[in-house]
């Protein structure tokens, strides 16, 4: 049994064992119980804690936008109150519901501000967090190189933290980076890192997204039973946790693996599934990416109508998210040089806005 197999393995006794964990329900009534306790008692600051403790737990079963005005609430008060560890932690939170839902310009502002707080607050985990998020946005514009810059210093300062669920983050990251140019060795060693610090630090979302990654890969080498296999673990941990995100995400490349198995019919329901999901947590880019499959498979069983009413919606999306696109690069332009990291930015322009970007939690 290779490596890789065994670990399909793992996961998929984890996938039965994980019924025996906490159920994040009860966990978030108590945090709501204990924001409110603190919130009563005058405690503002150690109510912001465990609100955005509470956030990352609903982002990602889709339920981030809940959050968003409490956030919004909570760093006006951080601000008022001087207190920059809690402010970056609201930014952060406010970047990564942005993120999701193709805002993108937002997410910018957001992340800056959170990397500025953490900074001064000497908040390392945010501060990690919050140049992924900065990576992300450079990966959603096409700009990989720079993306990669800021993952690459987000590992950089990973060591001191011994997190592993930062590690899983910066590991399927820089994987992406490495996947999107071709360089699917150095990915897919990526991928099995995240996936090691996932299950290391127990953390079933990325461990579900460490295999949709893996299948990506094993899809583009051909490895199609490899693929099916981790996809399969992707999509039923997802499913399992509620983490929409990565299931619509999974379900598009379930689709990639339905249609090399020739069965048009299974990959049009996979898309229109992910498409669900995608509306009901309002990710924009989501949305298009499932617009513009749907219209591809209508197209090839010859509903042309079908097709073209999911083109236009396809493009009136991609439209919406471009607008969003050109002020957040100029912020991120303004970056390129950033104080303490040591590199400077590509030369390469950004490219066209991809329709796969990676999570953002």
């Amino acid at each position: 049994m290779t490596p890789h197999e065994q670990d399909l393995e793992a996961s998929l006794r984890g996938l039965t064992a994980a019924s025996e964990a906490v159920d994040n329900d009860i966990l978030l009534r108590e945090l709501d119980t204990q924001e409110a306790r603190l919130r009563a008692a005058g405690d503002r600051l150690g109510a912001i804690d465990v609100l955005c403790r509470r956030f990352t737990l609903l982002e990602p079963r889709g339920r981030a936008l809940e959050l968003e005005g409490a956030l919004r609430r909570a760093a006006n008060e951080a601000q008022a109150a001087g207190a920059a560890a809690q402010g970056a932690r609201a930014a952060e939170a406010l970047g990564r519901a942005a993120y999701q839902q193709g805002n993108y310009l937002e997410a910018t502002e957001q992340w800056l501000r959170a990397l500025e707080l953490a900074d001064a607050a000497a908040e390392a985990r945010v501060a990690v967090s919050a140049r992924v998020g900065l990576g992300q946005l450079h990966y959603a514009m096409g700009d990989w190189n720079n993306g990669l810059r800021y993952h690459r210093d987000a590992l950089a300062r990973l060591a001191p933290l011994q997190d592993e669920y930062l590690a899983a983050k910066v590991a399927l990251n820089i994987g992406v980076g490495h996947f999107e140019t071709n360089q699917l060795e150095d990915a897919e060693r990526h991928f099995s890192h995240g996936l090691a610090a996932a299950r290391r630090g127990g953390h079933r979302d990325f461990e579900a997204e460490a295999h949709w990654h893996l299948a990506r890969a094993a899809l583009a080498r051909g490895q199609l039973q490899l693929a099916i296999a981790d996809c399969r673990l992707a999509l039923g941990l997802a499913a399992h946790i509620e983490h929409s995100w990565l299931e619509a995400a999974a379900s598009r490349t379930w689709t990639e693996i339905a249609l090399a198995r020739g069965d048009e019919a299974a990959a049009i329901r996979s898309t229109e599934h992910g498409l669900a999901l995608a509306e009901r947590i309002r990710s924009k880019p989501q949305q298009s990416q499932a617009h513009e499959q749907l219209a591809r498979l209508l197209e090839r069983q010859g509903d042309f109508r079908g097709a073209l009413a999911h083109l236009w919606k396809h493009v009136a999306l991609r439209t919406e998210l471009d607008r969003e696109t050109l002020p957040a690069r100029v912020g991120l332009f303004r970056t390129a040089e950033e104080p303490g990291s040591g590199t400077s930015a590509s030369s390469d322009g950004p490219g066209p806005l991809p329709f796969m970007s990676p999570s953002s939690r």
